[in-house]
C-alpha cells in the first residue's frame, strides 16, 4: 500500500461568508497517533473561522484516531458551545462523516472519506 492510499480528510463550511469552502489534510496512517485540528478564531488554527464573532479563540477540535477510523468532535471550554444538531457538547463525541455541526453561527460537516487520486503521468501523451 503506498502512502498515497491513506486518502484525504476534509471539512466543509457549511454556512456564512466562506460556504461551501473545503480544507483539506493528508489522512494518517493506522500506525500514526491520533490527528487533532483546531477550530476557532485564533491564528494558527486549522480551521480559521476568524468571520464568526460568536467563535471563541479556540472554539472545537476534530479528533481522527487512524486506528479505528473514528472522528470525535469536541468543545475546548467555548463560551457559546459546540452543537450537533440542537445538542449542545459537554464532552468528546463521535462524529460520523456527513453530520452538520455548528461552532459559533457557522455550520460544518467533516466530509465522507474519498481516496487520494491515483498518481499519473502527464508526460505521456
Amino acid at each position: 500500500m503506498s502512502q498515497h492510499s491513506q486518502g484525504r480528510i476534509s471539512v466543509t463550511l457549511m454556512s456564512g461568508p466562506q460556504d461551501g469552502r473545503t480544507l483539506e489534510w493528508d489522512r494518517p496512517g493506522s500506525e500514526e497517533g491520533d490527528m487533532t485540528l483546531t477550530i476557532g478564531r485564533r491564528e494558527g488554527c486549522d480551521i480559521p473561522l476568524d468571520f464568526d464573532t460568536q467563535v471563541s479563540r479556540l472554539h472545537a477540535r476534530i479528533v481522527y484516531t487512524p486506528a479505528t477510523h473514528t472522528f470525535y468532535l469536541e468543545d475546548a471550554g467555548s463560551r457559546n458551545g459546540t452543537f450537533v444538531g440542537n445538542e449542545r457538547l459537554t464532552g468528546r463525541v463521535p462524529l460520523q462523516p456527513g453530520t452538520l455541526f455548528r461552532v459559533g453561527r457557522t455550520w460544518l460537516r467533516v466530509d465522507p472519506p474519498r481516496s487520494a487520486p491515483e498518481e499519473t503521468n502527464l508526460d505521456e501523451e
